[in-house]
């Protein structure tokens, strides 16, 4: 009886031991994560989540239309307006890598939105260069002479030098020949505490948000050439450059509207998705991202000739999507 009594002791022992051992090997190779951990800048997932949705053009049978792709129209700020005219440009290595033609109206120190009041040039100049109002020149021909005179006379030598030339561009072009828009805007938005516009109900100005001139640009671009593509790119990653100069994850500065540079772009890519049905291409998580940025990015912003070279590839990528994946299986268009 007594052996029988230490054989169960033993026995128990065993299966403790054994528990344990098998406790400790999940404490080793699970980690548990909390939500404060989730939402740290340091989440190595969110990172590398892609956000890539690339959309043809279709008819209104949604039969795919393949196009030539031979004319570009760029509305967009830094990231094409930088270097403008040098062969190291992303709107020069662009051209080179399509062969085709691109028509580069990107302003300096643009923003996505108008500034307060949105149609009045002579309180806020810069609006006549606001992705919109460059629409409704190139899409209405809208008389733009006496806006830019008002302009000027407001902020006299500090418009950028390319922005005359840019309405000029877009008053006379026949907007026939564009094949693909593509709009490309940097953290300017955020930087300035633009309201991003999720909040439809606290804005009676759609215009002055990030998402309501967004969405009025695709609409009055598509309402009026309805055969153009759209590739939209969202703004690539920035650091916030503190006073010593160390880098650091924009997340951990919260603009004026206590929003991070990701709010911008997840809601952009939510609107291209299922708002518009048109390409975007994630350049915040995928493109340059807060591990890789360095490499590629200059005062904690601006593209160095790496990250022009990388966003010219994701752009390549996007507009020939469909002519390789599909070749000889779409109707070619006239447009």
């Amino acid at each position: 009886m007594k052996k029988l009594r230490l054989f169960h002791i033993l026995f128990l022992i065993l299966v403790i031991l054994m528990i344990a051992f098998v406790f400790a090997r999940i404490k080793k190779w699970v980690r548990v994560v909390s939500f404060d951990e989730i939402s740290e800048t340091d989440d190595s997932v969110a990172n590398y989540e892609n956000h890539d949705s690339i959309m043809p053009l279709t008819d209104e049978q949604f039969k795919l239309i393949r196009q030539k792709e031979e004319v570009i129209l760029v509305l967009g700020n830094e990231p094409f307006a930088e270097g403008r005219g040098r062969e190291d440009s992303l709107a020069a290595m662009l051209e080179r890598a399509t062969g085709g033609e691109v028509i580069n109206c990107a302003v300096e120190g643009s923003c996505m939105s108008m500034e307060e009041p949105a149609f009045d040039i002579s309180r806020s100049p810069m609006n006549i260069f606001s992705p919109y109002y460059l629409s409704c020149v190139a899409c209405s021909k809208i008389d733009y002479e006496a806006d830019l005179q008002v302009a000027l006379n407001a902020s006299g030598d500090d418009l950028p030098k390319e922005g005359e030339e840019v309405l000029k561009t877009l008053k006379e072009l026949d907007m026939d020949r564009v094949d693909v828009v593509v709009i490309f805007y940097d953290g300017a938005d955020y930087l300035k505490g633009v309201p991003t516009g999720l909040d439809e109900k606290r804005f009676d100005d759609p215009y002055c948000t990030f998402l309501g001139s967004f969405s009025a640009t695709v609409e009055m671009i598509r309402s009026s050439y309805p055969g153009i593509r759209f590739i939209v790119m969202s703004a690539p990653y920035m650091y916030h450059v503190s006073d010593d100069g160390t880098w650091e994850p924009n997340e951990d500065h919260p603009n004026t509207e206590g929003a991070s540079l990701s709010d911008y772009v997840m809601a952009q890519y939510n609107l291209c998705v299922n708002g518009h049905d048109i390409s975007f291409l994630d350049d915040y998580y995928t493109g340059i991202n807060l591990n890789d940025g360095y490499g590629y990015l200059t005062d904690g912003r601006y593209l160095n000739t790496e990250g022009r070279k990388l966003l010219c590839d994701r752009l390549l990528y996007a507009i020939n999507f469909y002519d390789s994946e599909n070749l000889g299986k779409v109707d070619i268009s006239a447009t």
